[in-house]
């Protein structure tokens, strides 16, 4: 069982990435942020801001793969 724990964000001019696991309970990216959790300046993340896994690039595929929220 692979088990990442960090948070990912792939930005819009990356464009055509593939990531594949070993399976959806073999491959499991984990983090914990919530919309209440404080960012850099103190404030609330928000929604966007707490993203476990942010992809905004075209073209983008994921197969085999757990994304989860872990407390």
């Amino acid at each position: 069982v692979y088990m990442y724990r960090e948070k990912v964000n792939i930005p819009p001019l990356k464009s055509y990435i593939t990531i594949e696991g070993a399976g959806t309970d073999k491959t499991i990216v984990k983090w914990g942020d919530t919309a209440q959790t404080p960012g850099p300046n103190g404030r609330p993340l928000g929604t966007y801001g707490s993203a476990t896994f942010a992809v905004n690039s075209p073209y983008f595929l994921a197969k085999n793969i757990t994304f989860q929220v872990s407390k």
